[in-house]
C-alpha cells in the first residue's frame, strides 16, 4: 500500500502581505451574489492600508470582490 502524499502550495507574497498588514483592519466580511468576499474595514483604517489593499488585491489567493467598504 502506497502512502498518500499531500502537496501544499505556499501562499503568494501578496497573500502573506495581506495577512500581515491588512487583515487586522477588517471588521466584517460577507459574500456577494457571485460568491466573492466583500470586506468592511474599520473606520480608523489608515489610508496606506486601503491603498496597499487596492494595489495587491488582484494577486491575493482569495476570491475577492471589487467591492469593499470602510465603516462609517
Amino acid at each position: 500500500m502506497k502512502a498518500k502524499l499531500d502537496i501544499f502550495a505556499l501562499p503568494s507574497k501578496e497573500t502573506l502581505e495581506f495577512l500581515d498588514k491588512i487583515d487586522n483592519w477588517i471588521i466584517k466580511e460577507h459574500r456577494d451574489s457571485a460568491n466573492k468576499i466583500v470586506f468592511t474595514f474599520s473606520k480608523d483604517v489608515p489610508e496606506e492600508v486601503v491603498e496597499l489593499f487596492l494595489k495587491i488585491r488582484d494577486k491575493i489567493d482569495l476570491p475577492l470582490s471589487e467591492e469593499f467598504h470602510v465603516e462609517s
